[in-house]
């Protein structure tokens, strides 16, 4: 699980120095997979549930300092991704 989590949070650093768009489909898959991994190890998260839990990486600053040591900025693209990745969830769209 934690080499995972790792290797996610690895390719959305990778994508947003990159300067790829968090709402792209890259950032989008690799956050989808994250909400993947949180339902297989740890509870049911849907997209939705998953949206809250971007907000509060950005808000709670314990998992901001997370995001950021890994990448200044990170926190904002995880959450905007997933905010993407929620919006296509609710509309019935993918990529």
């Amino acid at each position: 699980m934690h080499a995972e989590q790792e290797a996610i949070e690895r390719e959305l650093a990778e994508l947003m120095r990159a300067g790829e768009d968090p709402t792209g489909e890259p950032a989008v898959a690799a956050v989808e997979r994250h909400r993947q991994l949180i339902e297989r190890w740890f509870y049911p998260c849907s997209p939705q549930m998953h949206r809250g839990l971007g907000e509060m990486y950005v808000a709670d600053e314990r998992f901001a300092r997370h995001y950021e040591e890994r990448a200044p900025g990170l926190a904002t693209f995880v959450r905007d991704a997933i905010v993407a990745n929620a919006e296509r969830a609710r509309a019935g769209t993918t990529g």
